[in-house]
């Protein structure tokens, strides 16, 4: 039997902690949302979201 070339989709879940000072749970995440992201934290806080991966058969690929 013969492979099938796939392109796959790989999601994740990740998270930046910010402390903020706001008057609102909702200005807290507006605020939040406006800084940078720290790429270190981001990548130590990574996990694999296997629910939401997809993998679509590639037709008329050409084989390399």
């Amino acid at each position: 039997m013969s492979k099938s070339q796939f392109e796959v989709q790989v999601y994740y879940s990740g998270y930046c902690s910010f402390v903020v000072e706001a008057d609102s749970e909702n200005d807290a995440i507006i605020l939040a949302r406006e800084n940078p992201v720290n790429k270190d934290e981001l990548f130590t806080n990574l996990e694999n979201w296997k629910e939401a991966n997809i993998a679509t058969e590639v037709h008329n690929a050409r084989s390399k």
